[in-house]
């Protein structure tokens, strides 16, 4: 890599999710590896990578190995956005992941014939299991100064899943304490664990099922959208939230890159 430095990488799942780190960063090369985007550039003049992963925890985990293995990181950043679990973090706010786990891992009641589905009475199996983030990483997002976001600390809910029932969000949350959800950090938490990567992850809140009011975009207040999930999905109606994750993680990145120009690698 440039200058001999080990990059850091930052992640985002979709072009919206990308598209406001690319203008930041000093693109100078673009890579397109087995189908997953790469940008080669800087940010402060330190070597950065930024990642469109794209949706969900398979292209994640594949965007994630072929970063390790192609690039050599000193550090995983996957940022993007995510749905609240909890009715205190609202939309904008943005939650720091202490740890990722499994939200979508399931053992399923015994039901015959004609008996029917309940949710509620699944469980979830050994798979869901919570990855922890890289401490030194989590400590400068607690130490940063002057900024402007609302930050909320602990577990980032991961897994190919959107959920818009109340009532099983709450679920969701109270088994695994929960505070957002997510399709992709699992992935990315899991094989940095792995792969020993320090990594951390930022998830900015796009929606909140459980207040239901407009002003924190759940669905149930959107009409245009209550039967196209998948509009819900790729997020066609407000990019806001987004854009918000990528400014926060510039500004973390630029933090970052003190530490480590200071102090060397992180582990």
């Amino acid at each position: 890599m440039v200058e001999n430095k080990q990059p850091i990488i930052i992640q985002g799942a979709m072009e919206m999710e990308v598209e406001e780190l690319l203008k930041t960063a000093n693109i100078e090369k673009e890579e397109n590896r087995n189908g997953f985007q790469f940008y080669l550039g800087h940010i402060s003049e330190y070597p950065v990578i930024i990642s469109e992963t794209q949706v969900g925890v398979i292209n994640a985990s594949m965007a994630t190995l072929i970063a390790i293995q192609n690039y050599n990181p000193i550090v995983i950043i996957n940022q993007g956005i995510a749905g609240s679990h909890v009715d205190y973090i609202h939309r904008n706010d943005i939650v720091v992941g202490e740890k990722s786990v499994n939200i979508n891992a399931f053992i399923t009641g015994i039901k015959n014939k004609n008996e029917g589905s309940n949710p509620f009475e699944w469980q979830f199996d050994t798979r869901s299991v919570e990855i922890k983030g890289t401490e030194k990483l989590i400590h400068i997002a607690k130490n940063m100064k002057d900024i402007d976001y609302n930050l909320f600390y602990g577990i980032l809910g991961g897994g190919d899943i959107f959920d818009r029932e109340v009532d099983r969000i709450k679920w969701i949350q109270e088994k695994k304490n929960t505070l957002c959800e997510d399709n992709e950090s699992i992935a990315v938490y899991t094989i940095c664990d792995r792969f020993k990567v320090s990594c951390i992850g930022f998830r900015t809140i796009t929606n909140n099922e459980v207040t239901q009011t407009e002003k924190d975009g759940a669905t149930s207040t959107r009409k245009d959208i209550a039967k196209d999930a998948n509009r819900m999905i790729f997020k066609q109606h407000d990019a806001s939230p987004a854009k918000v994750s990528q400014r926060f993680t510039v500004e973390y990145v630029k933090e970052l890159i003190k530490k480590v120009e200071i102090k060397g690698i992180i582990s």
